[in-house]
């Protein structure tokens, strides 16, 4: 190998290192699942994924379960304003019924190039933050309501 192939290859990220931030995401994440108050803890799960996916070279796309978490959000305001809880309810279960099928999809079909036996822990801690951002809203929209209706 020439030298300059060995100077642009990147270094084999730490399994140790790669170790500890799952497990801190997973630990953000069970955090973040408290509404309003998890928020911060939340925001650095979601970033210890993005993170970790890139030092261990695997594919993450969180754009679909992010666009999918405003849209829900978006149709539980709608039927709150429009005083129809059955239809938030039914919002909520079918959101996240089709996050936990997009994250685990993501799991299943990404492969990262460097094996990280706490893998399991991020994507749990990805599923509790993005739990939280749903609580975190849906406890605002709920106090936007009540407040409207004072």
């Amino acid at each position: 190998m020439s030298a300059a192939a060995l100077e642009f290859s990147p270094p084999p990220p730490d399994l140790v290192r790669v170790i500890n931030r799952s497990i801190r995401c997973f630990l953000f994440g069970l955090v973040g699942v408290i509404p309003c108050f998890g928020s911060g803890m939340m925001w650095l799960a979601f970033k210890l994924h993005r993170d970790i996916a890139a030092e261990t070279g695997e594919k993450v796309t969180l754009l679909p379960l992010h666009l999918t978490s405003v849209a829900g959000v978006a149709l539980a305001a709608v039927c709150l304003a429009n005083n129809l809880p059955d239809g938030v309810l039914a919002d909520v279960v079918v959101l996240f019924g089709l996050q936990f099928l997009y994250i685990r999809r993501q799991y299943l079909k990404n492969a990262p190039a460097q094996w990280n036996p706490a893998r399991s822990l991020m994507y749990w801690g990805l599923g509790l933050a993005n739990a939280g951002l749903l609580l975190t809203a849906g406890a605002v929209i709920l106090v936007a309501c009540w407040l409207r209706n004072m």
